[in-house]
C-alpha cells in the first residue's frame, strides 16, 4: 500500500486491489503476483528514497529569477554567432603569476579588442576586477563581454562571485540541491554542464535554462562521433541554445586550432579555450592567435594588427612547418 494506491491494477490478467478477481487459483496468482512485486521494489534502486534522490538535483529544481534571465540573455546574444562559433578564453593565473588589478584590467581590455566572446575563471579573486572593466566599456565598441565563473561553485565562492557581479556561473547538472544555494543564485545566470543531450532537453523543458557546457565524455560519446550525428544530435534541442566545448590551450602542432574548427563544423555554438591566459606576457598573443585562427576558414599565419607586443626570440612565431610554438610550453 505504500507503494501502490489501493485500487491499482497490478495484473492486467487477474488481480485489482479492489478485490475483483473471482477464483481462488486466480487469486493465488495475484498474490504471488504482488509478492515478487513487493520484493523488487523494496531493493535500494527502486525504492521511494531513491526516487527522491534522484528529483532533487538543483536543476530539477532550479526556477531562475528575472534577474538571472536578463543576465542569461545577454551572455546568450554575444556567445550566439550568425555563424561559426564564438570564442571565449580562460584567464588561469600560474602560481607565479603577480598580475596586479592594473594588469588585470589592461588584459580584459585587450581580449575584448582581440574578440574573446567571453572571459572565464574560476579565480574569485580576478573575477570582480574583469566584471569592473568590462563593465567600463559599456556603450563602446567593441563592448563588454560576459565573466563566467566555472570555478567550484560552493557556498563561499557563490557569495563572492554573486557580489563580484559575474555574468554566469557553471553547475554540474546532476549536482545534488543544496537549500542555500539557490538564493545565492538569483543575480547570476546559469549555465549547465551536461553530461547527454537528454539533460539538455531536460533543462529547457523545466525552464531551468538553455545554456550548456558540455562535458568531455559527452564530446567523446557516440552523439558526436562525426559531423552529421553531432548535427543530429543536437538537432533534438533548439537552435536558440548554446552548446558549449572546451579545448586545451597550446596542444602540439597547435591541434587545438583543428580541435575547435571541428567541433564549430559539428554545430557546436562556442568554444573556450582553457588556460588561454596565466599571467605570463603571452596571454595577449596567444588568445589574438587561438581566436584569429580557428574563426578563419584557412590559417596558418596570423598579424598582431592594432596592437603593440613583442616577440621573445622565436616563440609565437610560425616555424618552418608552419607551427607556432610557444615559450610557455618549455617553462611547463
Amino acid at each position: 500500500r505504500n507503494y501502490f494506491p489501493s485500487n491499482a491494477i497490478l495484473d492486467r490478467k487477474s488481480f485489482h486491489m479492489d478485490s475483483s478477481y473471482s477464483t481462488h487459483s486466480t487469486s493465488i496468482q495475484a498474490l504471488t503476483s504482488f509478492a515478487h512485486i513487493l520484493h523488487h521494489a523494496a531493493k535500494p534502486s527502486l525504492t521511494m528514497a531513491t526516487i527522491e534522490d534522484d528529483a532533487t538535483t538543483l536543476a530539477s529544481k532550479f526556477q531562475p529569477s528575472e534577474s538571472s534571465l536578463e543576465k542569461l540573455s545577454i551572455v546568450k546574444e554575444t556567445l550566439l554567432r550568425p555563424r561559426g562559433a564564438s570564442i571565449g578564453v580562460e584567464y588561469e593565473p600560474a602560481a607565479a603569476s603577480s598580475k596586479s588589478s592594473g594588469d588585470i584590467s589592461i588584459l580584459s581590455m585587450q581580449l575584448r579588442k582581440v574578440k574573446a566572446a567571453a572571459i572565464w575563471t574560476k579565480d574569485v579573486d580576478t573575477l570582480e576586477c574583469f566584471v569592473k572593466e568590462q563593465s567600463s566599456a559599456m556603450g563602446d565598441f567593441p563592448g563588454p563581454v560576459p565573466v563566467i565563473y566555472w570555478g567550484v561553485p560552493d557556498a563561499a565562492s557563490l557569495d563572492r562571485v554573486a557580489e563580484g557581479g559575474a555574468s554566469a556561473v557553471v553547475i554540474d547538472y546532476a549536482q545534488t540541491l543544496d537549500a542555500s544555494m539557490q538564493p545565492k543564485l538569483e543575480n547570476t545566470g546559469i549555465i549547465w554542464k551536461v553530461s547527454s543531450v537528454e539533460q539538455m532537453q531536460q533543462s529547457i523543458d523545466n525552464n531551468a535554462g538553455d545554456i550548456f557546457l558540455l562535458s568531455e565524455s559527452l564530446l567523446q560519446s557516440t552523439n558526436f562521433a562525426d559531423i552529421e550525428t553531432a548535427k543530429e544530435s543536437l538537432s533534438a534541442i533548439p537552435k536558440s541554445a548554446v552548446t558549449i566545448a572546451s579545448l586545451s590551450s597550446m596542444q602540439p602542432e597547435n591541434a587545438e586550432i583543428s580541435q575547435g574548427k571541428q567541433y564549430a563544423s559539428k554545430g557546436i555554438s562556442s568554444l573556450l579555450v582553457q588556460s588561454c591566459c596565466v599571467g605570463d606576457n603571452e596571454d595577449l598573443k596567444y588568445a589574438q592567435f587561438v581566436i584569429e585562427s580557428i574563426s578563419k576558414k584557412s590559417s596558418s599565419s596570423f598579424s598582431m594588427t592594432g596592437l603593440t607586443g613583442s616577440t621573445n626570440g622565436h616563440f609565437g612565431v610560425s616555424s618552418h612547418s608552419g607551427e607556432v610554438k610557444w615559450q610557455r610550453t618549455k617553462t611547463q
